[in-house]
Parts: C-alpha cells; sequence; structure tokens
C-alpha cells in the first residue's frame, strides 16, 4: 500500500510517500479502501507538532505515529476477529483524529467502533470533506444553543476549513450571518449564503459598535473583552480554540464574565469523531442544507503541495486528496 508519511515534526517538506506492507485487521479492526480524505488545521498542527505541550503525548522529538490525515470516506475491504457491525463493501466514514490518523493513504487500518456508516446518497468527496470541520461547526453552533429565525450571527473567520460550514449551518437554522474574513474571500462567503461578507482589513465589526445574537469566534483575534463589546443582551459567544491560552481566557473567564453582564460566553470541549454527529451531517449533506466546496483537489503524490496551499490560508473550500 501507499501512504503519505512523515517522521520528523515540520514544515511540508517532511511528508513523503511511502511503500508499506498491506494492512491485516486484528481483532476488533478494520481495514478501509480510501476513496477520499480533506485536509484540516488539525492536520498542519499534528504535522508542525503545535501546540507543543501536545508533544508529551505524539513524542517529544520525534513523532511516535508517522502516520497523516484525519478525515476519512471510503470502503471496507476486510474485518478482523470479532467486527459483527461491518463487512466487506461497506461504505463508511470517520475522524481519525483520536484513532490513530492516516487516511492520507490508499488504505488504512482503523478500530472498527471508529467508523460510522455513510448513505448512499452522499458521494465519498462529499463526505470526506465534513468529519472533522463539520463536526467542529455543528459542536460549536450546539454549544451557543439554537439559532433563532432571525437572529444575527457572526462567523469570525469564516472563510477557513471550519467556517464554512458554521456559515450554512447558521443559514439553514434560519440566522442572518455575517462572515468575516480576508477581502480575497468575500465572494466566497457570499456563494455560501452569508447575508454580509467583510473584509477585516478594512473593518473591524467586533469593535465597530454592531451588537450580534451570536458570535461564533474561529479566528480568535480579539480578548474576551472585546468579543463580549458585540454582544446583544442575552447573545451567545463561544471561541473554536487552537490555542492553550486562548481556550484557557475564554473557558474560564468567559462564563464569569457572561454571568455578571447577561450574556454566555466561553468554549466547548470538542469531542471528535461522535457516531451521532456524523449521522446528523450526513442528513444535512442529504438534504443538501450542507454544500461543501472543494478548492482543489489532489493525489496522494501531491500531499506536499496540498499541505503548502493549507499553509497559506488562500484555499476557498477544503482541499481534497483522493488515493
Amino acid at each position: 500500500m501507499r501512504a503519505v508519511v512523515r517522521d520528523r515534526y515540520g514544515t511540508p517538506g517532511v511528508l513523503r510517500v511511502a511503500t508499506l506492507d498491506a494492512p491485516v485487521p486484528g481483532p476488533g479492526e478494520v481495514v478501509v479502501g480510501v476513496a477520499a480524505t480533506s485536509l484540516n488545521m488539525a492536520d498542519l498542527d499534528h504535522l508542525l507538532g503545535r501546540p507543543r505541550v501536545a508533544r508529551v503525548a505524539t513524542g517529544l522529538v520525534r513523532p511516535v505515529n508517522r502516520s497523516v490525515g484525519v478525515d476519512l470516506a471510503g470502503t471496507v475491504e476486510a474485518v478482523g476477529a470479532d467486527v459483527t457491525t461491518l463487512r466487506p463493501g461497506d461504505r463508511v466514514w470517520a475522524d481519525l483524529f483520536d484513532s490513530g490518523h492516516g487516511a492520507l493513504a490508499d488504505r488504512v487500518r482503523v478500530p472498527a467502533s471508529a467508523l460510522t456508516r455513510l448513505p448512499d446518497d452522499v458521494p465519498f468527496d462529499v463526505a470526506a470533506t465534513t468529519p472533522h470541520s463539520g463536526s467542529l461547526a455543528l459542536q460549536c453552533l450546539r454549544y451557543v444553543g439554537p439559532v433563532r429565525p432571525g437572529e444575527r450571527v457572526l462567523v469570525n473567520g469564516a472563510g477557513g476549513c471550519v467556517g464554512p460550514f458554521a456559515v450554512q449551518m447558521a443559514k439553514a437554522r434560519g440566522g442572518v450571518v455575517t462572515a468575516v474574513d480576508h477581502g480575497d474571500k468575500l465572494p466566497f462567503l457570499r456563494e455560501l449564503g452569508a447575508d454580509e461578507a467583510v473584509d477585516y482589513t478594512r473593518d473591524d465589526v467586533m469593535q465597530g459598535g454592531r451588537r450580534f445574537d451570536v458570535v461564533v469566534d474561529i479566528a480568535d483575534t480579539r480578548s474576551l473583552v472585546a468579543a463580549r463589546r458585540c454582544l446583544a443582551p442575552g447573545g451567545r459567544y463561544v471561541l473554536v480554540a487552537r490555542r492553550i491560552g486562548s481556550f484557557a481566557e475564554k473557558a474560564l473567564l468567559g462564563p464569569v464574565v457572561g454571568a455578571l453582564t447577561g450574556v454566555r460566553m466561553g468554549s466547548f470541549a470538542w469531542r471528535p469523531n461522535q457516531r451521532a454527529d456524523l449521522d446528523e451531517l450526513a442528513g444535512l449533506l442529504s438534504s443538501g442544507a450542507l454544500r461543501p466546496r472543494v478548492d482543489r483537489r489532489y493525489g496522494l503524490d501531491e500531499a506536499v503541495a496540498a499541505f503548502r496551499h493549507l499553509a497559506s490560508g488562500a484555499a476557498r473550500g477544503k482541499l481534497l486528496i483522493t488515493p
């Protein structure tokens, strides 16, 4: 089999395509033929070994796990002993964030418990864009509570991996969405359905006196005080955290500030690869309420180029890799 691997932490140049022995499923395991996968910022963090504190678990000097890639969509090829829930030919998908990574390959061996059945009406290349980033968007909106029709929703950092899902989910629930990102991405944000697209280099909506009922902060570029100022009475703010310091500030101090000022503020404890989340996402994909955008498609041999495009921040939609 062929797989993208890395032998050390570093920029995309450390990646290479290796030829490995074909995987054999052990007890409770399944081998999946990978139809497609996509890149997330979590994949870039995994590659770079950040945050550094995470290296306590992933390897202090060199990564213990050489595998790369979390979004998985494909077909079961073989099952190990004791696996009764799946059989060869089943269509499955997963977020392998806490199941060993390894989706950037033509085959991957994973625990059967990590896999969720994929409905026949969801194409593999659509499914592959969704498990990781879609689940993050779903859980952050769940944290702030139901978005009611007509509520003003601000998505800060809307043009990355998670933001497009948050914009579409908020619109599907009746929100009036203001999407913020770099000016080059404004047409893309409008295509997603945003009612308003704002260039953060020209207009700081979080400090301009405007008020929102819901703020989904993916960019994480403002302090807790600045975030509080842009909330309407009874508003709700959630951070999709990538930095430990920011997560600690919002998760620990946010509820205190919110309780004192009549709003809700904080972050959430993300739980990857929840079957109920994937089933809900499958329903949104099947209904057309969620339409993932693919910016570019790559093969395994082009993984370095794909990661460099992700790191540039220029992608308008997900980067799809098909073995």
